[in-house]
C-alpha cells in the first residue's frame, strides 16, 4: 500500500521528497556537535520540519535549526505546523531576515555553535547569500538552488533595512544587491567573453531555467541541464577559490527524474580539511 500511495503522487510531490530526502542525508552526516543549523530560505518549514526529525533522532540535545525567510507569514505556517510535532518543534526557531543580512543573521547564533547552511528552492541570489552565509563562518553547505535567472535582477541595498514590508516580493527576496555579482568566479569570468561577461551570463541562466526557442523536449533538457551545471559549477568555483578554500562537488538529487523536472543539482562545500569536507568526499565516491 505504501509502494502504491509513492507511486500515486503528483511528480511535483515526488521531486520535493526526493529533494528534502537528499538534503537531510548530506546534512546528517555533516552534523557532530552541538550546531544550528541555518535553513536559508526556510519557506513554511518542508525542509526544516523534516531535518529536524531526522537528526533529532540520535541527536536531540546537540542540534537546533534556524528557520530565516523574510516572508512572515510562511514563518507563522512552519511554527503552527512544528507546534504540532512538540519533540520535532521544540529545537525550530524562526527569523524573519533577509539573507544579505549577514551580520544580523549570525549575532542569533551562539558565537561557540557550529554552523551548517542549508538551503532547498532559495530562488535565485538567495542560494548566493546561503552560500556567503556558510563562508563568513567557515561552514559546510548543502544548496539547492532554483529558479537561476531570477539572480539577474537587482534590488536596491536599503530594502535590508525594512525586510517584511519590502522582501515579500518574490523579485526582492530573489534578487542580487550590489554586493553579489555574476559571473560569481574567476574561472567563468575567464572563459565568457571578458567584454561582455554580464550578458553572456545573462543568456546562460536564462537557458538553464527555461531552454533555447523551439526545440524538441529532450533538446530542451539537454539545454537546460548543461546551462544549469555552468552556473552551478560557477558557484562552486566561488567557493573554492583561493579567498575561501572550499572543497566542492556537485551531485544529483537522488530518485531525481529528469523528464519531469529538469533542476536536480545539489551543492556540496566545507573548508578543505575539515571534517565536514572528508564526509562529504565520501559521499562524492558512493
Amino acid at each position: 500500500q505504501h509502494q502504491r500511495q509513492q507511486q500515486q503522487r503528483h511528480p511535483l510531490q515526488q521531486r520535493t521528497l526526493a529533494q528534502i530526502s537528499s538534503s537531510s542525508s548530506s546534512t546528517t552526516v555533516a552534523v557532530r556537535r552541538r550546531t544550528t543549523i541555518i535553513d536559508a530560505g526556510s519557506g513554511a518549514g518542508n525542509l526544516a520540519i523534516p531535518l529536524a526529525a531526522c537528526l533529532l533522532e540520535t541527536m536531540e540535545d546537540e542540534i537546533e535549526i534556524l528557520a530565516i525567510d523574510t516572508n512572515e507569514f510562511a514563518l507563522q505556517r512552519l511554527s503552527e505546523r512544528a507546534e504540532t510535532m512538540p519533540i520535532v518543534g521544540k529545537n525550530i526557531r524562526t527569523l524573519a531576515a533577509d539573507l544579505a543580512d549577514v551580520n544580523s543573521i549570525l549575532g542569533h547564533i551562539p558565537s561557540e555553535n557550529d554552523v551548517v547552511v542549508v538551503s532547498l528552492h532559495a530562488c535565485g541570489a538567495a542560494s548566493d547569500y546561503a552560500m556567503n552565509l556558510a563562508h563568513v563562518r567557515d561552514a559546510p553547505f548543502v544548496v539547492c538552488p532554483c529558479c537561476t535567472a531570477k539572480s539577474l535582477t537587482k534590488r536596491e541595498d536599503s530594502t535590508r533595512n525594512d525586510t517584511t514590508k519590502n522582501n515579500n516580493a518574490s523579485f526582492q527576496r530573489s534578487g542580487a544587491t550590489s554586493e553579489i555579482t555574476y559571473p560569481r568566479s574567476k574561472w567563468l569570468n575567464d572563459v565568457l567573453n571578458s567584454n561582455d561577461a554580464d550578458a553572456e551570463y545573462a543568456i546562460l541562466a536564462k537557458v538553464a531555467d527555461v531552454g533555447l526557442g523551439p526545440q524538441t523536449p529532450s533538446q530542451q533538457r539537454g539545454h537546460q541541464r548543461r546551462a544549469k551545471h555552468i552556473v552551478e559549477l560557477d558557484r562552486l568555483a566561488y567557493s573554492s577559490s583561493r579567498e575561501y578554500g572550499y572543497e566542492t562537488g556537485l551531485v544529483r538529487v537522488r530518485r531525481h527524474d529528469p523528464t519531469v523536472y529538469g533542476k536536480g543539482e545539489m551543492l556540496l562545500g566545507a573548508k578543505g580539511g575539515s571534517v565536514a569536507a572528508g564526509v562529504f568526499g565520501d559521499l562524492l565516491l558512493e
